[in-house]
């Protein structure tokens, strides 16, 4: 039976009978000893897999110590970082109390000065004493009496002195303003010559450069010298005369200037024609092919179209360009201005009638849930839903354009929703349905009038309907006009403007329900849309008139530019022109003036010069006696603070001599106080620092601590290196034999001869082969494997030694505390212990327990014998005793008493019902047929 090991004597016996058959391989000795546990001798790979498997538990075993040991350390260094952290804070409040000690005793120093001081002044506290002071104190008042009066007299000595000081000063300052007044008129003068010289500088054209040189040159032999009036009079007459020359030619460059800017301007008027022609050219071709009208035209122009679509297309047409009584014999008079053909924002731009296909699509998703058919679209429809959504826009009111006739015109009567914001238009109108719902929640009769009574729902349900919420206080007749089961001929259509501040996006639908045309499916329309989405019409026309438009625009900036220029010509020929007629008179006036001016202006800078200095001699004086005014106001004023500081002292002396008693004793309270409260502090600094101590002790043996568990964890990785070497050399050598062995196996297949067939063999095609099952009395072996944590694990294979996982401890049931070091015993005491093996991690498990205190089942899934105690595995990582459970099936037999599990007992009766099962697997496999019993 896969999954158990038998070691009773007579259980061995049993089994090696019933299996004799099947099994062929290799016999061993076998001996058994005191306690009838069968001892196998071992083959040389057995023992090498023996020596393997204490290997890899030596391995686990110095692992689990390594952890053992990282974990003591964690803990360690935990602690010693706990009493250092402690030792800190008992450091800082070492530290306080240290201060405060030193407060305290800065305190009683101060207390203990006073107090002698106080002592002193007692001593000294005579009446003979008193009296002396208190007739210095007379005498002292007197003499402040006296220097009061003296720093009065110097006051007003000073108020003298700073009167006359501020005299000088006023008429220094008179004599400055004078000389600043005459040096500005001496640099305006020199203003003058620069001004006269600016003017020589600019008085005529290019052609006058050489007129304006000798001008200039002229001027500067007036300034050196006016010994040659005559000859610089000469020269300017040359230079007039030259100028009048200069003047003729410059009229006549002006008279042909003119003629040549009147040639541009008339150019320019012919470009300003050509680019409006232009332009209207394509305004009225964009008007035509651009947005919702190009659409409406192009159906409307197609011959192809049945003549009642090109109606509707027409009418369409008609409504968005503002034709006159376009539909109903009505004009809307705002259509124009409200609506902008084909612009990005518009309900007419091409990417809104789009977006409306998604309005139509969302609509019917709502009509299919209520049965309902889906109404034909109109163009004229659509055209009057664009219409009410610009018109929100227009009149930023946010209100049909059929209530607000007597203000903006009229508007056509049909079925019209509006709405607006940033939500889809069929979720705000059908949100309406709420108002139904909440009112249904208080009055539950209301709902057979919910519109979803029945369905499909009937034109006569829904007229029902809303006869009965007419008179109820909700507002559903979006709602009502989204379902209505008739709705016909229809059109939706938004804009993406801004309606009212905090609102953006209009949204509309029409429903013509008065005088309806004609309408198409929606699959129809959305083809003629997208039709002509792909293929815009007149497109390269478009681009025809944009690039002619550009062209004219660019005619016209030449002509304009050409205009500026002539324009430019003339203004500066006519500003030469007036400079040279003015600058002949200038410059001759500018000239004789300048002289006489300038001497006039240096002849009275001289004078208010000499003004100037005697103020400033007088000012100089004034300040002189101020300043002595001042220095005795302030030697008198500081003999009166001496005189005032010796009675301050005098009457200090007096108090003290008068109240030395009070003080002192107050001086001596103090001082007591001072002293109490250095005590009390000196005896907290003991207390803090004799904590600090122990916390010290406390913290060094966790430093040693610490130091210990790391030269632990040190010596335990060590320990698990070696392991894990001797664990490596092991396999190697396991390897190495496994090798061997196969090499050999295979010479001996090819060296045999072939077997003889065995006489009379009973059928076993039902019976599992030794291959693909492990050998009935054969121990299967746990093959190794580590989950996440780096645990061992164990799953089946069909070697023939067992390696059983360390247990993990978990509640009062699992193994003891020393369990873990029972698993760590030597090859000799598991030798002498149980070695019944039950490891079967597969979904049909060869032993099911129920644990104490339980009715259910739990299977095992390993068990492990430790010093004669015997542990069931139930779990990934429990185990428990194996008198917490009782057998109560062996590969899915259920026995019929709650068997006691412990020591061999337990293996015997574990191997006993093998037996039953091999048993009746043996009479199968002889073909003997006979009636089964329970165990």
């Amino acid at each position: 039976m896969k999954g158990l090991k038998y070691t009773s004597l007579a259980v061995a016996a049993l089994t090696a009978t019933l299996l004799a058959s099947t099994n062929n391989s290799k016999v061993q000795a076998a001996t058994a000893d005191k306690n009838n546990t069968v001892t196998v001798a071992k083959s040389d790979k057995e023992k090498l897999q023996d020596a393997v498997n204490q290997a890899k538990n030596s391995v686990n075993n110095a692992q689990a110590s390594v952890d053992s040991k990282k974990s003591a350390l964690t803990d360690a260094q935990a602690q010693a970082k706990a009493t250092n952290d402690a030792c800190d804070a008992q450091q800082a409040k070492v530290n306080d109390s240290q201060k405060n000690l030193a407060d305290k005793q800065a305190i009683a120093k101060q207390a203990q000065d006073k107090l002698d001081s106080a002592s002193a002044v007692a001593k000294q506290a005579t009446s003979e004493n008193i009296q002396n002071t208190q007739k210095n104190i007379a005498a002292q008042q007197n003499a402040i009496q006296a220097a009061k009066q003296s720093v009065s007299d110097a006051n007003a000595d000073l108020s003298t002195a700073q009167s006359q000081l501020a005299t000088a000063k006023q008429k220094q300052a008179d004599a400055q303003n004078l000389v600043n007044s005459k040096e500005a008129a001496k640099k305006t003068a020199d203003n003058n010559v620069a001004s006269a010289e600016a003017a020589v500088k600019n008085s005529g054209l290019d052609e006058a450069k050489q007129n304006v040189q000798n001008v200039q040159n002229a001027l500067k032999e007036i300034k050196k010298t006016n010994a040659d009036n005559k000859s610089v009079l000469s020269k300017k007459q040359a230079a007039l005369a030259e100028n009048t020359q200069t003047i003729a030619t410059v009229n006549n460059n002006l008279a042909m200037a003119n003629k040549a800017l009147v040639d541009a301007q008339n150019n320019v008027n012919a470009k300003q024609k050509a680019l409006a022609d232009a332009q209207k050219a394509l305004k009225d071709l964009q008007d035509q092919a651009s947005g919702a009208a190009g659409f409406f035209k192009a159906i409307a122009d197609n011959k192809d179209n049945s003549e009642s679509l090109r109606e509707d297309a027409q009418t369409a047409y008609n409504i968005i360009t503002g034709q006159p009584n376009a539909y109903q014999n009505i004009t809307v008079e705002w259509a124009k201005e409200a609506v902008k053909l084909g612009q990005e924002n518009d309900s007419t731009s091409l990417s809104n009638i789009e977006k409306a296909l998604g309005y139509y699509q969302h609509w019917m998703t709502y009509r299919d849930k209520y049965g309902l058919r889906h109404p034909s679209i109109s163009l004229t429809a659509v055209a009057i839903a664009m219409l009410s959504s610009d018109f929100q826009h227009y009149s930023d009111e946010f209100k049909h354009p059929s209530l607000l006739t007597s203000k903006y015109g009229p508007f056509y009567s049909d079925e019209e929703d509006i709405s607006a914001g940033e939500v889809n238009p069929i979720d705000n109108w059908m949100s309406e349905k709420d108002d139904i719902d909440k009112y249904i929640e208080g009055h539950p009769d209301a709902a057979a009038y919910s519109f979803e009574s029945t369905h499909p729902l009937t034109q006569d349900e829904w007229e029902k309907d809303v006869d009965f919420w007419n008179d109820k206080p909700v507002y559903i007749g979006h709602y009502t006009s989204m379902i209505k089961p008739d709705a016909n001929y229809v059109g939706l259509a938004g804009n993406e403007y801004e309606i009212q501040p905090m609102m953006n996006n209009a949204d509309s639908m029409d429903e013509i329900i008065f005088n309806p045309i004609n309408g198409i499916d929606f699959n129809s329309y959305q083809n003629l849309v997208q039709s002509y989405l792909k293929d815009v019409k007149q497109e390269d026309k478009i681009n025809i008139l944009k690039a002619n438009v550009v062209t004219a625009n660019q005619n016209l900036v030449v002509a304009q530019n050409a205009v500026k220029s002539a324009q430019n010509n003339v203004q500066s020929l006519q500003a030469n022109l007036a400079e040279l007629n003015n600058g002949s008179t200038k410059i001759n006036k500018a000239i004789s003036d300048t002289q006489a001016a300038q001497a006039k202006a240096a002849e009275a800078v001289a004078q208010a010069q000499n003004v100037l200095s005697e103020a400033t001699a007088a000012v100089k004086a004034s300040q002189a006696k101020v300043d002595a005014a001042q220095n005795d106001v302030q030697a008198k004023d500081n003999n009166l603070k001496s005189v005032q500081a010796a009675l301050d002292s005098l009457n200090q002396t007096l108090n003290n001599l008068e109240n030395a008693q009070s003080n002192l004793s107050a001086a001596q309270t103090a001082l007591n106080k001072a002293n109490d409260d250095v005590t009390a502090a000196n005896k907290a600094v003991k207390a803090q620092q004799l904590i600090l101590d122990t916390l010290k002790e406390s913290k060094s043996k966790a430093d040693a601590q610490v130091t210990n568990a790391s030269e632990e964890l040190k010596k335990a990785e060590a320990e698990l290196a070696a392991e894990q070497s001797k664990l490596k050399d092991a396999k190697a050598r396991l390897d190495a034999f496994n090798k061997k062995e196969t090499e050999n196996s295979h010479k001996e297949t090819s060296n045999a001869e072939n077997p003889v067939k065995p006489t009379n063999k009973p059928d076993t095609s039902h019976v599992v082969k030794p291959s693909d099952k492990a050998d009935e009395g054969s121990t299967v072996k746990p093959t190794e494997k580590t989950d996440s944590n780096g645990k061992a694990s164990t799953t089946n294979s069909s070697e023939t030694t067992t390696t059983a996982p360390e247990p993990d401890v978990k509640d009062s049931d699992t193994v003891e505390g020393n369990v873990k070091s029972d698993l760590k015993t030597n090859n000799k005491s598991e030798e002498k212990s149980s070695t019944v093996k039950i490891v079967d991690n597969s979904d049909s498990s060869a032993v099911s327990v129920v644990l104490t205190g339980s009715n259910t089942p739990v299977k095992t899934f390993g068990e492990k014998t430790v010093n004669g105690t015997t542990y069931y595995k139930v779990s990934a990582d429990r185990w428990v005793k194996a008198d917490k459970a009782h057998v109560v099936a062996v590969t899915g037999i259920v026995t019929t008493n709650k068997l006691p599990q412990t020591g061999a007992k337990n293996e015997l009766i574990a191997a006993l019902s093998g037996l039953a099962v091999a048993g009746t697997t043996l009479v199968s496999y002889l073909g003997i047929n006979r009636k089964k019993k329970n165990n």
